[in-house]
C-alpha cells in the first residue's frame, strides 16, 4: 500500500486582481521535513506559501492535507495542523510575550483565553523552547527584533500543529539573530518532529537549513530536490538570473554562494 503524502500541491493556479500569481504547481512534502521555498522577489513564494496554508483560495487545483482536501477542513481544523510566523515588521503588538503566545491557544479552546492546566503547561513549554521565559512579561513592542522574532515562534509552538509556515522569518534581523533564529527553526524540525515550510530571499538560509528546497520564478516551480543537487546543477544562475560563486567551509556540508558580482 502507497503511503499518501503529508502535505500535497496539485495543479495550484492563484489569479490576484486579474494576473497569475501562481500557474499549475505541483509537488509534495514530506512529513517531518524542512522545505524552503526560495525565489527572486515577485516570483510568487509567499503567495504559494498562502496557497498551501489555506490563507488565499486558490483559483485552480487543491491542496492535500494527509490525503484530505484543505479545501473541505474547517477553519478550527487548519489551525490545529498549521501554525504561522508571518513577516516581523513594525506592527504594533499591545500583548506580552506569554498574552500572545496564550492567544495562539485558541483552536484548542471552546471560549478564547479561558485556560487549562494543559494550555498553561503547553505555553511554558512553548516559551522555554524559543527561549524567551525570562522575557515572558514584557510587551512585544519592547523587544528587539531577534527576542521579538523568538517569542512569535515561540506562539507558533504554543498552537501545538504538526506544520510550521514561515514568511522571511530573518529579514530585518542581525547575523546573530539570524543564526539564533535558523537555529531554532531547525530544532523545531529534527527535535519536535514539526514539518517546516519556510519562505525565504536568503538562499544559504535555505541550503544550510532546509532539507529540500522548492525554487519559484515567475510563478511556477523550476526545482524541487535536495540543495546540493540544485547547486551541483548550476540553476541558480536561472533563477535569479545572475552568476554566483560558491565558497566551502569546515563548518558545512554544502558551501555557501554569493553573486559573482560582489
Amino acid at each position: 500500500m502507497t503511503e499518501k503524502p503529508f502535505l500535497q500541491a496539485e495543479g495550484l493556479s492563484l489569479l490576484l486582481g486579474g494576473k497569475k500569481i501562481i500557474n499549475n504547481i505541483s509537488f509534495t512534502v514530506k512529513k517531518g521535513g524542512f522545505t524552503g521555498i526560495i525565489g527572486p522577489n515577485g516570483a510568487g513564494k509567499s503567495s504559494l506559501l498562502k496557497c498551501l496554508g489555506g490563507l488565499y483560495r486558490v483559483s485552480e487545483g487543491q491542496v492535500f492535507l494527509e490525503g484530505v482536501p484543505l479545501a473541505s477542513m474547517k477553519k478550527r481544523e487548519i489551525a490545529r495542523r498549521i501554525a504561522w510566523v508571518h513577516q516581523s515588521g513594525s506592527d504594533a503588538l499591545p500583548f506580552t510575550v506569554r498574552e500572545f503566545a496564550a492567544m495562539s491557544r485558541y483552536p484548542w479552546q471552546k471560549t478564547l483565553g479561558c485556560e487549562n492546566k494543559e494550555d498553561r503547561d503547553i505555553i511554558k513549554q512553548a516559551l522555554a523552547t524559543a527561549g524567551v521565559e525570562k522575557i515572558a512579561d514584557r510587551e512585544l513592542n519592547s523587544l528587539s527584533g531577534g527576542e521579538r522574532q523568538k517569542a512569535l515562534i515561540a506562539a507558533a509552538l504554543a498552537q501545538s500543529t504538526d506544520l510550521l509556515f514561515l514568511d522571511e522569518p530573518t529579514s530585518f534581523l542581525d547575523y546573530r539573530h539570524q543564526s539564533e533564529t535558523l537555529e531554532l527553526i531547525e530544532r523545531v524540525n529534527q527535535k519536535h518532529g514539526i514539518t517546516v515550510l519556510l519562505v525565504t530571499h536568503d538562499i544559504n538560509l535555505a541550503l544550510h537549513g532546509a532539507g529540500e528546497i522548492a525554487a519559484v520564478k515567475q510563478g511556477e516551480m523550476v526545482w524541487h530536490g535536495s540543495g546540493s543537487e540544485l547547486l551541483q546543477k548550476g540553476l541558480l544562475k536561472d533563477i535569479f538570473e545572475i552568476e554566483f560563486e560558491s565558497f566551502s567551509s569546515p563548518l558545512r556540508t554544502l558551501p555557501y554562494v554569493a553573486p559573482a558580482e560582489l
